[in-house]
This record gives C-alpha cells, sequence and structure tokens, in this order.
C-alpha cells in the first residue's frame, strides 16, 4: 500500500472558517496537506488544476458561487476528487443537494477536531486502497 500525502484545498468566504478548520486538522500527524484557500467556488475553480487536491473542504454560502453549484461544475471535470462541505447549515434541503450533487460528506461548523480528522483519514484510505469505506 502506497502512503499518500493527503491535499486538501479550503474554500470558505470567512478567513476565521478557514482557520478554525486549519487549526482542528493533524496535518502533520496524518499525512495532511494544506495546497491552497479560496474565498468562493470561482476562485477555486481556477485553483484546482494548479494544486491538484485529493479533498475539498468547501461552505455552502459563498458570494459569486456557492458550494452547491460548485461541486456540481467541479466534479464534471475533476469526478475523482472528494467534495466535503463544512456549513453552519443544519438544513435537510443543503444536505439533500449535497447528496444530488455527489458530496462525499457534510460537517457542521463549529468543526470538531475528531469528525473533520476522520472524514479526512477516511478519505485517505479510500485513495490509497481504492476501496470505499463507510464510517
Amino acid at each position: 500500500m502506497n502512503a499518500v500525502v493527503l491535499k486538501v484545498l479550503m474554500v470558505d468566504n470567512s478567513y476565521n472558517a478557514r482557520r478554525d478548520i486549519d487549526r482542528k486538522i493533524k496535518w502533520v500527524d496524518n499525512d495532511f496537506e494544506l495546497v491552497g484557500e479560496a474565498s468562493n467556488g470561482e476562485e477555486a475553480l481556477a485553483l484546482i488544476p494548479h494544486v491538484s487536491p485529493h479533498v475539498i473542504l468547501t461552505a455552502i454560502r459563498m458570494p459569486k458561487m456557492d458550494g452547491i453549484t460548485f461541486i456540481e461544475t467541479a466534479k464534471k471535470r475533476w469526478p475523482n476528487i472528494k467534495y466535503v462541505i463544512v456549513s453552519y447549515y443544519d438544513n435537510f434541503d443543503y444536505l439533500r443537494q449535497a447528496m444530488k450533487v455527489g458530496a462525499y460528506d457534510y460537517i457542521l461548523k463549529p468543526v470538531k477536531e475528531d469528525e473533520i480528522n476522520q472524514v479526512l483519514m477516511r478519505a485517505k484510505i479510500e485513495i490509497e486502497t481504492g476501496v470505499r469505506k463507510f464510517f
């Protein structure tokens, strides 16, 4: 099994939200790497080809292009990226929309350290093994 450094892109219009998530991820311990940040979906679409992320953590409500539209658009070009929604909205309609566009997971803010690291580790294991894990 080849060890993968999991490349993560964060997309959120709130700098403080990105810093909060950044502080809770165990980057070095888990072989995760922050490869970029964007403040909306349009910026993220421009950044993806340059940073080649495995996982994108994205907010839902952002200016210019929201997270659902971003995932729907990006998935057409980069279907193998795992798109994780990180949102303040505990809203069934958002969750349903996320599922429809193929989101990998949906995490509520404020992010819990164990939850974000478990989701990223699950993605890393799936990339390394090629096997989808549900846990």
